[in-house]
């Protein structure tokens, strides 16, 4: 197991079993010595997720916050990189971009150096360092609260920046989907950002890889006739997805 992939093991075991575990359960549960788990709870204490105690640990974050970036950047990175390509047939030269703050539209952002004259508003602080260097993107960041664990800038303030501007098309990504349900969002604060952008775009491309598919959080994000597209890495997705999105309603 990757040390990514153990520390968010380590937080998920912590959800499960009421924010406290010490180190002899993670040793046993993840069949990793003791040396390893407190390097791991060292880090974790540093990223201001948990807080270490004697055998243990707490975990300080709320239940419904997100991941923090540094697990999803890791996270489904050949599917991701998938959906990114398949976004690209969206994007023409001379368009307003809105741009999420998720890793899935981050790896979109890396792609946008072939097109040119193109004007890109994000909240998401590692996005906007990406395209600060590219000469052909005017580029804009919201204003908000800065958010640690998806270095991100949110809330009401962010919602309201957003709000002033229109956009040719959208591109985010959220925390689970589903046919019936739509697109959700762990985070309030997230939520007003996404909204607004669907608000205030022409068109809006849900970018999501499968492992999302089927999982509802706190707060309903859209329905996925609020979208244009529905991208994942399975075709088979896709076309179902499909069925539903305003891109079917323009082609019957």
């Amino acid at each position: 197991m990757l040390a990514y992939e153990r520390k968010q093991q380590i937080i998920e075991l912590m959800r499960k079993n009421n924010r406290v575990v010490t180190v002899d359960y993670l040793c046993k549960t993840l069949f990793a010595s003791g040396a390893t788990i407190r390097r791991d709870l060292k880090d974790l204490e540093g990223s201001r997720l948990i807080h270490r105690t004697h055998g243990g640990a707490v975990l300080i974050e709320g239940g419904s916050t997100e991941d923090p970036l540094i697990f999803r950047e890791n996270q489904n990175s050949i599917k991701k990189q998938v959906i990114a390509d398949i976004a690209l047939k969206y994007i023409q030269d001379g368009m307003i971009i809105f741009l999420d703050s998720s890793t899935t539209v981050f790896m979109l952002a890396k792609k946008l150096a072939r097109f040119n004259n193109l004007k890109v508003i994000t909240n998401g602080i590692k996005t906007a360092m990406l395209l600060s260097d590219y000469k052909n993107i005017q580029l804009m960041c919201t204003g908000g609260i800065l958010s640690d664990n998806s270095k991100s800038l949110v809330g009401l303030s962010a919602k309201d920046f957003i709000s002033h501007y229109n956009a040719d098309i959208a591109f985010m990504s959220c925390r689970g989907f589903s046919v019936d349900n739509g697109a959700s969002e762990a985070s309030e604060t997230e939520y007003y950002v996404k909204t607004q952008f669907i608000a205030n775009s022409k068109k809006s491309i849900l970018m999501c890889d499968t492992s999302k598919m089927g999982l509802d959080f706190l707060c309903r994000l859209a329905p996925l006739s609020a979208f244009n597209d529905v991208i994942t890495e399975k075709k088979d997705v896709n076309d179902l997805c499909s069925q539903y999105t305003q891109q079917h309603k323009s082609r019957v």
